[in-house]
């Protein structure tokens, strides 16, 4: 996954008439945290440019703020439910030279035999853990699910890694399996 910059600037709008007015001129608030000894910080970010990034599943960044660069993480984006318009954003500082455990995506691809028979396709868990460097991360992983006949599944274990990617769970879990059919 490579790393992306992305500008912010330090918040002063804290309550809940000053935070709309920001999001009405384009801004969103969002805070980074984490690292030893260091203390949260609010800031402000371009709500047009994260949702672009959001929309190619990026999550290593390296804010610029105050004329230095930290390499955060993007740990949860809050919604809006009624317009899915980003409302907060929080980073996590990181270490790129450190290995990083987060949850990845598993994106199906192909449409199981199984399913033609009457069977049922059951998605036990598409997001799981990896270890990984940051910049190793894989943006999501894939898996093809066009041979899975009634009574098959796929689990953890059998997911083609990219190199330097391991799993951070048991490798006995089912990501999909097809149920009932002839």
């Amino acid at each position: 996954m490579e790393v992306v910059r992305m500008k912010a600037e330090r918040r002063s709008a804290l309550g809940r008439n000053q935070i709309k007015k920001l999001r009405t001129e384009g801004w969103m608030p969002a805070v980074i945290y984490g690292g030893k000894d260091r203390e949260p910080v609010s800031i402000q970010i371009s709500e047009w440019e994260l949702d672009q990034h959001i929309g190619k599943r990026q999550k290593v960044f390296n804010i610029e703020l105050d004329g230095k660069s930290e390499s955060v993480w993007l740990q949860e984006v809050e919604w809006k439910a009624t317009t899915d318009r980003p409302l907060h954003a929080d980073f996590l500082r990181i270490d790129l030279d450190q290995p990083w455990t987060c949850k990845v995506e598993i994106a199906l691809l192909g449409h199981p035999v199984g399913l033609s028979k009457g069977g049922t396709l059951i998605k036990d868990n598409l997001v799981i853990k990896v270890k990984a460097m940051p910049r190793s991360l894989p943006k999501a992983l894939e898996l093809d699910v066009s041979k899975l006949d009634a009574g098959d599944s796929i689990r953890t274990k059998e997911i083609a890694l990219p190199e330097g990617v391991e799993l951070a769970v048991d490798p006995e879990l089912y990501v999909v399996r097809v149920t009932g059919g002839k």
